[in-house]
């Protein structure tokens, strides 16, 4: 079990180091490709992560009644599970699903207020 808030930051982090780790291997390709009298008639070869959605299912742990009268504030400190078998044994009336919408403009500003400025 875990709390919902630190499975969405766990997630988003991912997306972000993914990010700078394919912005390092660019940077040093493009050191490599400058250097090189071949390769420098080439594009650097460069990915950025575009949107992606990724949805999270989960069960809320323990009082089902709590969910019902759940404040916005609250959710993010709720306990859940989002073990695979553990949901498959549950009703589907405890299932949740919850949806990040990733765009490339949010990781790069989230990139940024980390201090990791984006290459490409």
């Amino acid at each position: 079990m875990a709390l919902l808030q630190d499975i969405v930051a766990s997630v988003l982090n991912d997306v972000l180091s993914a990010q700078h780790q394919a912005n390092l291997i660019a940077e040093s390709l493009a050191e490599e490709y400058a250097s090189s009298p071949i390769l420098k008639a080439f594009p650097v070869p460069a990915v950025s992560v575009g949107e992606m959605d990724i949805t999270l299912n989960f069960a809320i742990v323990g009082d089902e009644q709590r969910c019902e009268s759940l404040n916005p504030d609250d959710a993010k400190s709720l306990e859940v599970i989002v073990d695979a078998e553990r949901l498959a044994s549950l009703g589907k009336e405890r299932l949740h699903s919850i949806t990040l919408k990733i765009t490339s403009e949010k990781i790069a500003a989230a990139s940024k207020q980390r201090g990791n400025p984006l290459i490409c």
